[in-house]
């Protein structure tokens, strides 16, 4: 679903129906240009330099590095050019000629965050979670489902996705320090942080330590408990006591990505990362990375995940 727009008499700022902008972030390049122009500083052909040695598809350093599987790019490349690039940009920055359009925006991948993972907060995701997203799309927004691609082609897409990220995270990086610091950044230093971040061998599911519990009413008042505890999850503060995103909390937010966002309304049945049960716990246990939603495995069992889950599949259904 495309969400249409409107412009801000005063601001000309665009704004789609849930309250989100619609700018167009800024590119990177400009990104670079504005940190010259202030610091006085050369930066972009040594961070050229610094992002081909340690990142480049050609370098020695990243072919070592056992971060991607090379011989998927060149496939991954063409797929992301014919079918992702008008959105999410030709670098990933989330920049593409139909960004604008669209609310919830295309994801900057540049960042290396990503919303919808099995890891834990903060994580990078599994190569499964980016076939997940690529192949079911992303409900409630205009992220569609890939799954005519053959699965072998889609598989050369996340790794072309992860390429892009973990390079576009070291020059973010960069860029960052180097601004901060108003020297250029120790380079080798920035891509071990990324390379680190990246690792597949460091990366793990949370999954549920217990079968999915009995989906009866017992499950959903002790599931409705949980949601209405301050003390244990605090829900209720965001997303409202009847799970409308309408909380005394719900106002004020901005993702990692620097847009207004506004708690999920449970009513609505509308879950980007899915509605089964295994997709509603998966959210609850990992939080959406980028946002204020946290992880809670660690803070409440698997059993009271579960509760959760049933509690808000349950107003779903009271809603229809």
């Amino acid at each position: 679903m495309v969400v249409p727009f409107f412009r801000d008499p005063d601001t000309e700022v665009l704004f789609g129906q849930d309250g989100t902008r619609a700018e167009t972030d800024i590119p990177f390049a400009e990104d670079v240009a504005l940190v010259e122009e202030e610091l006085g500083l050369e930066f972009a052909e040594p961070l050229a330099e610094a992002s081909e040695h340690w990142f480049g598809l050609d370098s020695s350093e990243f072919r070592q590095s056992g971060l991607v599987d090379h011989a998927r790019i060149a496939s991954g490349r063409r797929l992301y050019e014919a079918n992702c690039q008008g959105c999410h940009g030709a670098d990933g920055d989330g920049g593409g000629a139909a960004a604008r359009f669209l609310s919830p925006r295309p994801r900057n991948f540049r960042k290396g965050v990503f919303k919808f993972t099995s890891t834990a907060t903060f994580e990078k995701p599994l190569r499964s979670d980016l076939l997940r997203v690529i192949t079911t799309g992303l409900a409630g927004s205009a992220m569609p489902s890939f799954f005519l691609i053959p699965e072998e082609h889609r598989l050369d897409l996340v790794e072309y996705v992860r390429y892009m990220s973990m390079r576009g995270e070291f020059e973010t990086l960069m860029l960052d320090v180097t601004y901060d610091e108003e020297e250029f950044a120790d380079a080798t230093e920035m891509a071990e942080i990324v390379r680190e971040r990246w690792l597949p061998s460091e990366l793990r599911a949370l999954l549920p330590t217990t079968p999915e519990t009995p989906d009866d009413d017992a499950s959903v008042a002790r599931g409705r408990e949980l949601f209405l505890e301050d003390a244990l999850t605090s829900c209720a503060k965001c997303h409202g006591a009847t799970g409308k995103g309408d909380g005394p909390s719900a106002t004020g937010f901005e993702d990692d990505w620097g847009y207004d966002i506004v708690p999920r309304d449970f009513t609505g049945g509308v879950f980007r990362a899915g509605e089964s049960a295994e997709d509603l716990w998966r959210s609850i246990a990992t939080g959406i990375n980028g946002t204020p939603m946290g992880q809670f495995s660690g803070s409440i069992g698997s059993d009271q995940i579960w509760d959760l889950v049933h509690f808000v599949q349950s107003l779903t259904v009271e809603a229809k």
